[in-house]
């Protein structure tokens, strides 16, 4: 007859430990957390990134206008934005094919609500021109997304910048 401790029993019973339970809800907990803020991100953080996004094509497009020595443009519709080369006798040219400069839908709701040149009001679809000097008018888009409010702001000499608008959001931009 064999002889063994008390609890020392050779069969070992089957499942999980307390630890590794935990263990476990821990890494569904962090799993969960980083879809939920990546997934379904508030109104006010994607209107700001696809703000940011055109920001930084806006940049781009006066790079490109002052490098390639031909006047740009930027065509901001209601829900979409395009971009245009003014060609030598034929006018502008909508720049369909590029894979940078492309046309492109706003994010799902983002609706441009407001647009200023030189601090006028402009309607949509105006073109925003800019030149191979690097020297163009300042303006400012608006856009909204639910409550919230992201305004897009670019100087004469190229500085882009996006701010949060609230309240005070259909004042003018300062130049």
């Amino acid at each position: 007859m064999p002889i063994s401790a008390p609890g020392s029993s050779k069969r070992r019973a089957r499942g999980f430990t307390l630890v590794e339970m935990l263990a476990l809800l821990v890494v569904i907990g962090v799993v969960v957390a980083t879809l939920q803020l990546n997934l379904f991100k508030d109104d006010a953080r994607r209107l700001r990134d696809e703000a940011e996004r055109l920001a930084a094509l806006i940049t781009a497009l006066r790079d490109e206008a002052v490098t390639g020595g031909q006047p740009l443009a930027l065509v901001l519709d209601e829900d979409r934005y395009r971009f245009a080369r003014r060609e030598t006798g034929t006018g502008w040219r909508e720049l369909a094919g590029d894979d940078v400069f492309g046309p492109r839908a706003l994010a799902h709701g983002v609706r441009v609500v407001e647009l200023r040149v030189d601090g006028e009001p402009m309607p949509p679809g105006a073109r925003l021109m800019f030149s191979p000097s690097g020297v163009d008018a300042p303006f400012s888009a608006l856009f909204r997304l639910g409550d919230a409010f992201a305004r897009v702001d670019a100087d004469a000499v190229g500085r882009v910048t996006v701010a949060d608008a609230g309240l005070d959001r259909l004042a003018p931009a300062r130049p």
